[in-house]
């Protein structure tokens, strides 16, 4: 993917939505009955990608690689395992960062500092973990293994126009 934080923000501006929240992404991901992966309670090899270490990384598989198996509740896709994926800014006085959400299928050889993902140590289900991406400058914050989603806002229902005896108050 190799985008930036800001350039995912502009992206999703462009096309009408905005970058998810932590909660909504883990929502779009978990449902309502507290799941542990998208898909349901259980591992599933054909519900996301296969993971894979070594020297190079040869980029996320696309979005649809394991649906409709391993889509969420919702029928989002691939919100598990492909890439990690940006979600709430948080800054202080001293950093800045962003929670990541997903998890990636990939793990450098001999980088142990790594991201825990699933086979990694400190691993998780993906709907019950994050990490904290710390945002140095536009120019360090692209990684193959950190993407995003644009998520749109439903709009507001119509208000129906005040009809003659509405807007007299008669009848209300």
């Amino acid at each position: 993917t190799y985008v930036s934080l800001d350039e995912a923000r502009d992206y999703c501006t462009w096309a009408g939505g905005r970058l998810p929240r932590a909660w909504e992404w883990q929502y779009a991901a978990q449902g309502t009955d507290g799941r542990l992966y998208p898909w349901g309670n259980h591992t599933c090899a054909s519900c996301w990608p296969a993971f894979a270490t070594g020297n190079t990384f040869l980029g996320p598989e696309p979005v649809t690689a394991h649906s409709p198996a391993g889509d969420s509740p919702f029928g989002v896709s691939d919100l598990a395992g492909n890439v990690w994926q940006y979600t709430d800014e948080i800054a202080d006085e001293h950093t800045r960062s962003v929670l990541l959400r997903g998890g990636s299928n990939y793990r450098p050889d001999g980088s142990h500092w790594y991201f825990p993902n699933r086979g990694g140590p400190g691993s998780g289900p993906p709907c019950t973990t994050h990490n904290k991406y710390f945002l140095f400058g536009e120019s360090y914050e692209r990684a193959g293994t950190v993407g995003f989603r644009c998520v749109y806002d439903r709009p507001a229902p119509a208000t129906p126009p005040l009809g003659p005896d509405r807007a007299a108050g008669i009848g209300v």
